[in-house]
């Protein structure tokens, strides 16, 4: 009788994506890509960072509509013009709002009105981001595991849960494939004093209530939207006391910004995968002990929608590499 090779189980396809900050092209490229099966994955993973970070009002004067963007002023009229620039402005991130003049004062003068509207868009456009990936991937039987950022606010949870295709995973353990999945949205304090930030100790003891639960840590994929300290995937530009980058003959002085908590919970339980976004200019992946560790970076504001496939087999990471839409 002739002796024939094993045959390989096929290995698990993962696409990773984080930070799109509220870029909705980027987030249609995403769901895309898992729809066609460009890339043939099994699972989209989203690695926190959902809201967008400005708004943009539209002001009417008189039969016109005017939006300062970026130091310019465009200038449209209802109809096909105005959601011609606010698909525009959407796709690159920004929320909008057409306000009168008296309204856009407002909003600029009183902090409890914009925060507001700021919930309010952001909440409308994540719960329509859910809706989507109900729509295009429903019957697909591709899931995406997700989880909020330290830039998202605590009420978007609310708007993550209860849908067929994205499942939030923050602050929980899930399953795919056999192996569980946790996340952890949380970040160490930074410059900007985000919505979800925490000292590292408190942050350490917050993740390992969490991760205590994990069974086979081993076999786990691990979702920290923070990258680990020193990690390499943690490189970012240092700032002075007014938030500004500090210059060092002429160049800007880049240092790690991850958290040293992550980093030690990596290395105290082992996962096999840790998956991070947080710091947009640092995509790479690197092994710290047995785990592999990723970041596909964020280019979301440009339209570009940066991405790791990872593929994981029985017996851990075969292979990780970078793709960009």
């Amino acid at each position: 009788m002739p002796l024939r090779r094993k045959r390989r189980t096929k290995p698990l396809r993962l696409y990773v994506v984080s930070d799109i900050h509220g870029a909705d092209v980027v987030w249609r490229k995403f769901l895309n890509a898992l729809r066609i099966g460009v890339y043939e994955a099994d699972a989209g993973l989203y690695a926190g960072d959902l809201a967008g970070k400005a708004i943009v009002p539209i002001v009417r004067d008189g039969g016109a509509l005017r939006a300062q963007v970026e130091g310019r002023t465009e200038v449209v009229r209802d109809g096909d013009e105005l959601a011609r620039l606010e698909r525009a402005l959407a796709d690159r991130g920004y929320y909008t709002e057409v306000v009168n003049a008296e309204e856009a004062d407002h909003l600029h003068a009183d902090d409890v009105a914009r925060e507001r509207l700021f919930e309010r868009k952001i909440e409308e456009r994540v719960r329509a981001w859910m809706t989507l990936a109900d729509e295009r991937l429903g019957d697909a039987g591709i899931p995406i595991y997700l989880l909020p950022g330290n830039d998202d606010e605590p009420g978007i949870d609310r708007h993550l849960d209860g849908w067929k295709v994205c499942r939030n995973v923050n602050e929980r353990i899930d399953e795919l494939a056999g192996r569980p999945v946790m996340g952890f949205a949380y970040s160490q304090p930074t410059p900007w004093n985000t919505p979800r930030e925490l000292p590292e100790e408190q942050l350490g003891e917050r993740l390992a209530s969490i991760a205590d639960g994990v069974r086979e840590p081993e076999r786990a994929i691990f979702m920290l939207h923070v990258p680990p300290h020193g990690s390499g995937l943690d490189e970012a530009p240092l700032l002075d006391a007014n938030l500004r980058p500090r210059v060092t003959a002429g160049d800007v002085m880049r240092g790690p910004v991850g958290s040293t908590a992550i980093r030690a919970a990596i290395q105290r339980y082992g996962p096999t995968l840790g998956v991070h976004g947080h710091i947009h200019e640092s995509p790479g992946d690197v092994r710290i002990g047995r785990t592999l560790c990723v970041n596909p970076g964020s280019e979301a504001q440009s339209g570009i929608l940066r991405g790791y496939l990872v593929d994981i087999g029985d017996g851990g990471v075969e292979r990780a590499f970078r793709v960009e839409a």
